[in-house]
């Protein structure tokens, strides 16, 4: 009995912290399915929403779980303005090329941080952070982890929302399904395209915002977040945002429960190995489709 409440605690963390996950995964499918582009610097995005929402608490006193709104602001304009400054210029050229000035930014915005504020580790201290809800005698659950995933869970039903029912967001799963003829319906794709981006990365750094009261914050924390955003992209189907969200689930609670019973070394090896099985038995991904 013991045994199976332990695992049935690790899968009600792991559906918490997957509900992080899939928020970061959406806003890099929304990016993918828009413009076949894999964001490489879409975990340097996340950490950076991380350090705005960080200062907002450390200079102004705000919370975090408001903070993350002027990060989305902000991260939503540094988006916009990195697709019309870097990667509207090359659009059209080798995906080598794309995947190389990504990965770029990236690795600028992590050194960036690093000289302003050093390779120290952070962390808020809110009074939540003690709190737990029990349920029963044996399960408990991190008051700021459910917090974290209450926000989580709204953004994430907006966000598909608005791709599935806004003008903007039918543009975007136009351009998505046949960008050659999307021009010739009206739509302005280097428009749709930039706002598209944006919302990606603006998704990325709310996700920063609320991983800010339960994580650590340094300059390199965005790194493994890119991983599990490739890898929920290609699991949920290239392009799918549902699909990016349901393997965000999947990853948290498998992560957790490879850490119960193998250590936290092997978690990151196990999301691997379902990402070569899923390449090798379903290539599609876990929706079967190439679309936002």
């Amino acid at each position: 009995m013991e045994r199976f409440f332990s695992a049935l605690q690790a899968i009600l963390n792991g559906v918490l912290t997957g509900s992080l996950y899939a928020l970061i995964g959406m806003g890099m499918a929304l990016i993918f399915g828009v413009m076949r582009i894999v964001n490489f610097a879409h975990g340097a995005f996340m950490m950076v929403g991380m350090y705005v929402t960080y200062l907002l608490f450390q200079g102004a006193g705000l919370n975090p779980y408001f903070g993350f709104i002027g990060s989305a602001m902000f991260l939503f304009l540094l988006g916009y303005l990195f697709y019309r400054g870097l990667l509207k210029p090359i659009r059209g050229r080798s995906d080598f090329m794309q995947i190389l000035l990504t990965l770029g930014f990236g690795l600028i915005l992590t050194d960036g941080i690093q000289l302003l504020f050093g390779a120290d580790y952070h962390q808020i201290n809110l009074p939540l952070l003690g709190k737990n809800l029990r349920l029963g005698s044996q399960i408990s659950l991190n008051a700021p982890w459910l917090i974290s995933f209450g926000i989580a869970l709204m953004l994430g039903a907006l966000l598909y929302f608005f791709v599935m029912h806004t003008m903007l967001g039918r543009a975007a799963r136009a351009i998505a399904q046949n960008r050659y003829a999307a021009p010739l319906m009206g739509i302005n794709v280097d428009r749709v395209q930039a706002l598209s981006f944006g919302i990606g990365v603006a998704a990325a750094g709310v996700a920063g915002g609320l991983l800010l009261p339960v994580f650590y914050l340094y300059p390199t924390v965005g790194d493994q977040f890119t991983l599990k955003a490739f890898v929920m992209v290609v699991l949920g189907g290239m392009g799918s945002i549902q699909g990016a969200a349901m393997a965000g689930l999947v990853l948290g609670v498998v992560e957790n429960l490879t850490s119960l019973y193998w250590g936290n070394e092997w978690a990151l090896a196990v999301d691997f190995v379902i990402f070569l099985s899923v390449l090798s038995l379903r290539p599609s991904g876990i929706f079967g489709s190439q679309r936002v």
